[in-house]
Formats: C-alpha cells, sequence, structure tokens
C-alpha cells in the first residue's frame, strides 16, 4: 500500500524501468517531466516519442517528427497507463478519445501485461503510431468513433435496448419500462411509454458529448471547436431549440418521471447513426413540466444495447447454429434433451418453435431437465413457452394443439426427442416433405448419442433407417461404445423413487445440456446441407480411447 503522496511500489517500478529505457534508447525516448501524484493517485509523466522513422500511408495520421505525450501511471499494476495529447492535431481520427486521449488498448484485460512492464506499454505505444500513420485504423470498428467517448455511467444506470432501425424524419420514440434496470425503444403514436425526442447530430462529434444541456447544445453547434464553441454564420444556437424539445416532451411524461433523449450522431464511415441516450433527471424533468428554469442541470448518459440489424452481428453467426436463423421447428418431447434443445433453439434465432409434451413437472426432475422450482407441478410444453419468451421476446413459441391435424411442411425441422415409439411409427409415416431428426442418448450416462436424420424426400420410414443403422452399429466392433443405443434392456437403469416407478436415465443436467448443444450444432448443419444418416458422438469424460469420438454414417455407407 503506498503512503499519501509517495508512489506505490509497482509506479516505482514502472518510472525506474521507463527511465532507464529513456537512458538506453535516448534516440526513441525522452522522460521530459514527472509530476507530483494527481488527485487520483496516478503519475504523470510527459513523453517526447521519436517518429520521424514512421512511414505514412494515405489516410493515415500525420505525425511530428517528435509527438509529445502525457501519460499517467495508475498506483496499480493492473490496469495500464493512460495516454493523452495537448493538441487538437488528432481531433476525429479513430481511436482517439474526446479528441485528445489515444486508445492505446482496445480491451485492456486482455491486451495489457504488466510484466512486460514500461518495455511492453511502449512498444504498445510505439504500435499504436505506426498503425495510426498507416492508416490500417478501421473506422467502421473504431471504439467511439462517433462520439468521441462518453462514459458517464454508474452501477444504477438503465439500459436503453434498440432493436429497430431509426427511419430519416423520425422525431421521437417511447422508451418502455421492463424492469428498474432496462428501457426498450418503441416507435409509434400510439405506443405507450416515455415520449422520448431524437436529436440529431449535424456531424460526428470527437470531443464527445458534454455532461450538460449548455455543453452539448455548444459541441452540436461547433463539433470540432473550431468556431470557439459558436454556430456556423446565420445559424442558430441549439441551446433553445433542445430546452423546448425536453419542455415539450417532459410535459407529456407523467409527474415524477425522468425525461430521456436519444441522440443520433452520424457515423464519419458511413452507414446508421450512433445513438446514444441522455436523460434529465425527475427533479429536472417536473421543473420542466411547471415551466421553471432548471439552471442547465448535468445530463445522465444511459447505457444503450444497439442490437440494430445495421449495426449488430451475431457472435455465432458463423457457428453451425447459425443455420436456425428465422426457421421454424417442431418439437416432440421437452424432457431431458428437448427441454435443452428448444432453449438452444430459440437462442439460434429460430423464427417460431412449436412444442408438444404435456407431462407435468416434478421435483426429480429439476437436476436434469431445463425446469425451476416455480414449474413444478406445471406441464413441460407450457413451462417451456414461457422460458422460452423469457428467452426471446420475438419468439413465436406455442404449443402443439392438434397432432392429428399436423401440417408438417409449415415447418423447416422436426424433432422428435421423445423416445415414444408410437410417436416415431406416426412420423414415419406423415413426415414425407420435411426435414425429420431422431435424438437420443444412452441410458446410462447421458453422454452417448445419435441423431437420426431423415431429409424431405427420402423414400424411407424412420423405423426402418433404425434398423438399418442399429445393424451397421452393431455389427461393428469399432462401434461398440454405441451398441447401447439400440438395446431395449433396462437393466440396471435407476429408479428414482420406491414402489412401482417408471425408469429413467441416469446422467446429469450437465451430461444432457452439452449433448443437447452437439445435436443442435449438428441439425445446424443438417440444415444446411441435409443428409440421410445417423450421427454418433460421446462427450469428452465418457469416451474411451478406443472410442471413435464422433462419426457420421450416410446411408449409402457399406
Amino acid at each position: 500500500m503506498s503512503h499519501p503522496g509517495r508512489y506505490s511500489r509497482w509506479q516505482d517500478e514502472f518510472i525506474s524501468d521507463l527511465e532507464a529505457i529513456a537512458r538506453s534508447s535516448p534516440e526513441l525516448v525522452v522522460v521530459r517531466e514527472r509530476r507530483r501524484l494527481s488527485d487520483t493517485g496516478e503519475v504523470p509523466v510527459q513523453l517526447a516519442i521519436y517518429t520521424s522513422k514512421i512511414a505514412h500511408a494515405e489516410g493515415g495520421l500525420v505525425l511530428e517528427p517528435t509527438e509529445i505525450v502525457e501519460i499517467s501511471v495508475p498506483p496499480t499494476r493492473y490496469r495500464p497507463p493512460s495516454v493523452r495529447v495537448t493538441h487538437p492535431r488528432f481531433v476525429g481520427f479513430p481511436h482517439v478519445l474526446q479528441g485528445f486521449v489515444l486508445c492505446v488498448y482496445l480491451d485492456a484485460s486482455r491486451e495489457w501485461n504488466p510484466n512486460d512492464g514500461a518495455i511492453g506499454f511502449l512498444n504498445r505505444l510505439w504500435g499504436w503510431f505506426e498503425s495510426a500513420a498507416a492508416g490500417t485504423f478501421d473506422p467502421h470498428t473504431s471504439l467511439f468513433h462517433a462520439v468521441g467517448g462518453t462514459d458517464s455511467a454508474t452501477d444504477s444506470t438503465p439500459i436503453v435496448v434498440l432493436r429497430n432501425e431509426l427511419d430519416d424524419g423520425l422525431t421521437f420514440v417511447a422508451l418502455i419500462r421492463r424492469n428498474g434496470h432496462r428501457f426498450d425503444v418503441a416507435i409509434g403514436t400510439t405506443v405507450d411509454g416515455l415520449r422520448t425526442p431524437i436529436i440529431t447530430a449535424p456531424a460526428a462529434l470527437p470531443l464527445g458529448t458534454g455532461t450538460s444541456i449548455f455543453e452539448l447544445a455548444t459541441i452540436l453547434d461547433d463539433p470540432t471547436m473550431s468556431r470557439g464553441g459558436l454556430p456556423a454564420v446565420g445559424l442558430p444556437t441549439n441551446q433553445d431549440s433542445i430546452w423546448l424539445r425536453l419542455a415539450a416532451a417532459a410535459k407529456r411524461n407523467p409527474d415524477a418521471s425522468p425525461q430521456p433523449f436519444v441522440l443520433c450522431v452520424p457515423h464519419p464511415a458511413g452507414g446508421p447513426p450512433h445513438v446514444i441516450v441522455g436523460c434529465l433527471p425527475s427533479e429536472t424533468a417536473d421543473a420542466l413540466r411547471l415551466g421553471s428554469d432548471p439552471q442547465d442541470p448535468r445530463i445522465e448518459w444511459w447505457r444503450v444495447s444497439d442490437e440494430r440489424p445495421s449495426v449488430t452481428t451475431r457472435r455465432d453467426s458463423t457457428r453451425p447454429t447459425a443455420a436456425f436463423a428465422d426457421r421454424t421447428v417442431l418439437l416432440f418431447g421437452c424432457g431431458g434433451l428437448g427441454s435443452w434443445i428448444a432453449e438452444f433453439v430459440a437462442r439460434a434465432g429460430a423464427r417460431r418453435v412449436v412444442l408438444s409434451d404435456s407431462a407435468i413437472i416434478m421435483g426429480g426432475l429439476l437436476v436434469r431437465q431445463n425446469y425451476t422450482e416455480a414449474d413444478i407441478g406445471a406441464s413441460k410444453e407450457s413451462a417451456l413457452v414461457s422460458r422460452l419468451h423469457s428467452v426471446r421476446d420475438d419468439l413465436q413459441v406455442e404449443i402443439l394443439d392438434d397432432s392429428e391435424s399436423l401440417t408438417l411442411t409449415d415447418f423447416d425441422l422436426v424433432i422428435d426427442a421423445s423416445v415414444s415409439m408410437a410417436l416415431g411409427q406416426v412420423l414415419s409415416s406423415v413426415c414425407q416433405d420435411v426435414l425429420v431428426a431422431q435424438v437420443a442418448v444412452d441410458p446410462r450416462s447421458a453422454a452417448v448419442g445419435m441423431i437420426l436424420v431423415k431429409p424431405a424426400g427420402c423414400a424411407q420410414q424412420m423405423s426402418e433407417l433404425d434398423a438399418h443403422f442399429g445393424k451397421i452399429v452393431e455389427g461393428d466392433s469399432s462401434l461398440e461404445e454405441y451398441h447401447s443405443l439400440w438395446s431395449t434392456s433396462t437393466h440396471g437403469m435407476l429408479v428414482p423413487t420406491r414402489g412401482c416407478s417408471v425408469p429413467t436415465f441416469h446422467g446429469s443436467a450437465a451430461d444432457l445440456a452439452a449433448s443437447a448443444g452437439v445435436m443442435v450444432s449438428l441439425l445446424g448443419l443438417q440444415l444446411q446441407s441435409p443428409k440421410v444418416g445417423v450421427h454418433l458422438y460421446t462427450l469428452p469424460h465418457t469416451s474411451s480411447h478406443r472410442t471413435k469420438p464422433a462419426v457420421f454414417l450416410p446411408l449409402d455407407s457399406p
């Protein structure tokens, strides 16, 4: 622990290291000045970086032969030094926050290694200058490029979820409160919620957005402060119009409610605008409702979860499960496998899921199936409908009402996770024009699994395919681990309660969730390229050295 006014041990080590490097390489870096601790306990140090040998490319940052930077060394090794410049030459360039702070570490938790000491930091800073001069920073993905950096959120700051595109000409939206920490953006004149005006910036805001209405209006008048904060000749200031719009909105919102606003900022690289949300606290909004002058209060900048399709790339977009996007799935059986499969399919982006399993949830199932204490006594299908709705607002999920009149052509995939022989026979006869898959795990561990696949147009019935592949597997000693999948014996199965109990399977929630995950990924591949056959796999903790961990047997296999 450091004493007030004294460097911490880490700061002593870092500064000593930095000065040693400067003594040994004065042609690259010079420590010009180090000052006393700041109020936040950081050590300010001024460095001269000799950048004359760094190559410049068209579109890159134009560097002076010597760049002067101010770094701040924190008292702890867990954060890297921050870097800023004191001139406006870098304003508006990618990876420059608020016009003056260099974004040297995109993700310090992964990229900052304190064991590398000052040399690691200087190498990173040097690399920043090289990339900036070479013009290799991607302006489309540069952090805070459009707004220069806005980071005033607190632990209690709400988050605003934005999923709809904000078309040009839209002047307001409604913020719908979902819970104590979440609002959703809704569009439409009849939507209930906090009326929220949209303010559109004339250009990117490389110096940030300010902390009050006056600062925001000044930045909107002069985004780069090239006119001393004044609007262009002939244009009015933004302050009056912002107050008028906020006051008009506040008067339509309930008393004691805050007054948010949406700020749309054009991105320097083009495309959809960057969206941030500011808010005046309820006391200020009440003053506006009464026609009082709130005296330029601070703006609370809320967090935004920007999920617009135009700016968002799903993190699973390159995985097999991406094939489920906008698909329709019919799932029979919502138990050990089906309850997990349904959730994974929902999270994968399916448009519609229809469920069928009227069995009642008992407490003993919770160790294996995707339900909770609150679900005990409910039917599996109804509990799973609630579960899936809690995962995705936009998912169409329903219970199968009448299997007799079912139109299977409405679905892209039918999954039979029921282990029902009767259902399998029905599906065999009616599923001629849809991709059908039967899934199962072994009765001992639930860690050895199979997916029997019959694409649309396949003439064989499921039962015929099952018998065909069962004969192949049981006749192959290299597939011995999978023989149990075709065994009808229940010997040794767990009896979960005393008396005449229905046998159930061994395995755990971890086994079944992992198996379901494997199955959904393999079914994603089948949606992309259907092929008649059976997938077999074992989870890593189950397979022996003699076991094939995964294999696909096509119908035309010998």
